[in-house]
């Protein structure tokens, strides 16, 4: 799953990677948790609209939030698959946290540190204004399957597109387990767990964990050995 994540990119990083023009300064958020607002990009015709939008689906009957939507099943649930057909975004993140066995957190981001797009749905309110969001997630490749069995579905610029534009079959084919090859990941100290806190620090690499046992990677099939990550491909351009 992925309940928390980061977003700490500069408005310069937002326009050179999504052509976002923002009039104000987007604050630096550390630990974005499940009813937060963040920011997500739909499409409105050739362009993409930057919202605030609360993370997750609130449920008046439970008191519950749905975050994720699993690849597997998103165009079946009656939750997801009536969003499915229009209501696509993209979800912005510098990285993600995931906890291992014996919760162990770890902030997981692109080898070269720039700001991702994750697969995302939402919801709107009365005016079509996106209000709720939900995170795609898919089976975790490789070394990213020794943290946790599942991962946000990070989709490539080649497939922005197709996820915001392309019909609900093409959509479907963007939620691929992202390589692990394209990211690095560490861990980071106990104190992302509390929802209040939100500091640089969080996501700052933690000596005082053990590393995860690195099984063979049959967790997902078709999983690539890990590069260096001096030797990292690029994801954006794939």
């Amino acid at each position: 799953m992925c309940g928390r994540f980061s977003l700490t990119a500069t408005n310069d990083e937002l326009n050179q990677r999504f052509g976002l023009v923002l009039t104000q300064n987007l604050k630096p958020r550390w630990n974005i948790a499940p009813s937060q607002n963040s920011l997500i990009l739909k499409s409105d015709g050739l362009t993409m609209t930057a919202y605030m939008a609360q993370f997750g689906f609130s449920s008046l009957k439970t008191g519950k939030r749905l975050i994720n939507a699993r690849s597997e099943t998103i165009a079946e649930k009656p939750s997801f698959a009536p969003l499915l057909a229009e209501q696509r975004c993209l979800v912005i993140a510098s990285g993600w946290f995931e906890w291992s066995a014996p919760k162990v957190p770890w902030h997981i981001q692109l080898a070269d540190g720039r700001v991702m797009a994750m697969a995302g749905l939402y919801r709107a309110d009365k005016k079509g204004t996106p209000s709720e969001f939900v995170i795609a997630t898919t089976a975790a490749d490789g070394r990213l399957s020794a943290l946790h069995h599942r991962c946000p579905a990070v989709l490539p610029a080649s497939q922005w597109s197709s996820w915001l534009h392309g019909d609900i079959p093409q959509a479907v084919n963007c939620l691929t387990p992202p390589q692990a090859e394209f990211f690095n990941s560490y861990p980071v100290h106990p104190e992302v767990g509390a929802v209040a806190s939100d500091h640089a620090g969080l996501v700052a690499p933690y000596e005082g964990h053990p590393a995860p046992s690195v099984a063979d990677s049959s967790h997902s099939s078709g999983s690539k050995t890990a590069q260096d990550n001096n030797s990292q491909p690029d994801l954006f351009s794939v």
